[in-house]
């Protein structure tokens, strides 16, 4: 199958882009022809809350793996037309959009127009986020103009499943699992890990990725007390870049200083190349992701790589991969004292131990190739209709 997939992927940064390239990798290794076509201009940097879009390096050698076309200014009219004219006169079997913001549903709806003019080419949505954490009232017109054009959708949480039965159910979907980031190594050591990063904690909790206030942070730092009183000997990690920048920083500043806990908090406000992650999570006993809203999380398929146990809120499809008492704990009360008993529970006996042994199997479902089989096998099915 001759395939335009579309979307953030290297040299840009980021889960979505990373979910790209692991895409890509996999179409080859299947057999198919694949086209990546990417941004060379993302967001506009006045509206782009980061520090920068792009990768340090080469990414962990997607440079040489993936080899994108930089080709889509997300702020010119002009070019959304070209690059949907090139891609009807390439005539690719499929056109897979990866989707995730309304920002760029007016670029995305413009191209899919183009390519799908005057002809039935079937054009995918591949659903990360239907609607984005922090809703504006705009968002449900933006998506309404790009998902007219797209004739299949793959979701990959029950939660976007049924937001977009609700919203589009003349689109015909599936639902097929995030698959695992295996993109970052294997795991090392953990003694040597922590050597490498200077920690000499005996008991490490890591808060990991892009900084948002909906990711639930602040339930954390406020559980943070209660957690040292229990374990003198614990060091959580904040390891990720603050979106937003020193604004977004400082309630969290604050609320470190008035938990007085702040010698058992390190903060690594930066964003972590692929190289260094693996370091990260093999250092780290558990990961604690006390989330406000979810759908699902790039950042537990992370930990699933590296068989890090997790505690997560029961929120979006966060119940659903992470296994309740099997590879992490699901927990309903978010409160200091609800997370600070979900940190007693992992460390009591040999609980941190086996949920990491339950990982290894746990994760077996989540892999590229069966994600590459279910995009694949949707396709056929509507293509045949």
């Amino acid at each position: 199958m001759k395939i335009a997939l579309i979307g953030p992927a290297f040299p840009l940064r980021g889960g979505i882009a990373h979910h790209t390239n692991m895409l890509a990798i996999y179409l080859r290794k299947h057999g198919h022809a694949v086209d990546v076509i990417t941004f060379r201009r993302q967001y506009p940097k006045i509206l782009y809350p980061g520090r920068f879009q792009e990768e340090i390096g080469d990414g962990g050698g997607f440079a040489q793996q993936v080899q994108s076309e930089r080709l889509i200014d997300s702020m010119s009219f002009g070019n959304w037309k070209k690059v949907g004219q090139m891609l009807h006169q390439r005539n690719y079997d499929l056109i897979a959009f990866k989707y995730w913001t309304p920002m760029l549903a007016p670029a995305f709806s413009q191209i899919a127009k183009w390519a799908r003019h005057q002809g039935k080419k079937e054009v995918m949505v591949i659903v990360d986020n239907l609607f984005p954490h922090e809703r504006r009232p705009i968002d449900r017109f933006l998506t309404d103009k790009f998902f007219r054009y797209c004739s299949l959708a793959l979701t990959q949480s029950s939660t976007v499943y049924n937001q977009l039965a609700k919203a589009y159910p003349a689109i015909p979907q599936r639902l097929t699992p995030h698959p695992m980031y295996e993109n970052f190594g294997a795991k090392i050591n953990a003694a040597e890990a922590r050597q490498r990063l200077g920690i000499t904690a005996q008991k490490v909790l890591l808060f990991f990725g892009f900084v948002r206030q909906y990711k639930g942070l602040d339930r954390l730092l406020s559980a943070m007390p209660e957690i040292a009183r229990r374990h003198p000997d614990a060091q959580l990690y904040v390891v990720g870049e603050f979106f937003g920048g020193e604004k977004k920083k400082q309630p969290y500043l604050q609320q470190i200083e008035q938990g007085g806990v702040k010698e058992q908090i390190t903060i690594v406000d930066r964003y972590v190349p692929n190289d260094e992650v693996a370091l990260w999570f093999s250092a780290a006993d558990l990961l604690v992701q006390p989330y406000h809203s979810a759908t699902n999380s790039g950042i537990v398929q992370i930990a699933y790589n590296f068989a890090t146990p997790l505690i997560v809120t029961n929120v979006g499809s966060l119940g659903e991969v992470v296994v309740d008492g099997t590879t992490g704990l699901v927990i309903d009360d978010p409160s200091p004292s609800g997370i600070a008993n979900a940190v007693d529970k992992m460390y009591h006996g040999q609980t941190i131990q086996q949920f990491s042994q339950n990982i290894l199997q746990e994760r077996k479902k989540y892999s590229w190739d069966a994600f590459v089989e279910g995009m694949v096998e949707h396709t056929v099915s509507v293509q045949q209709r």
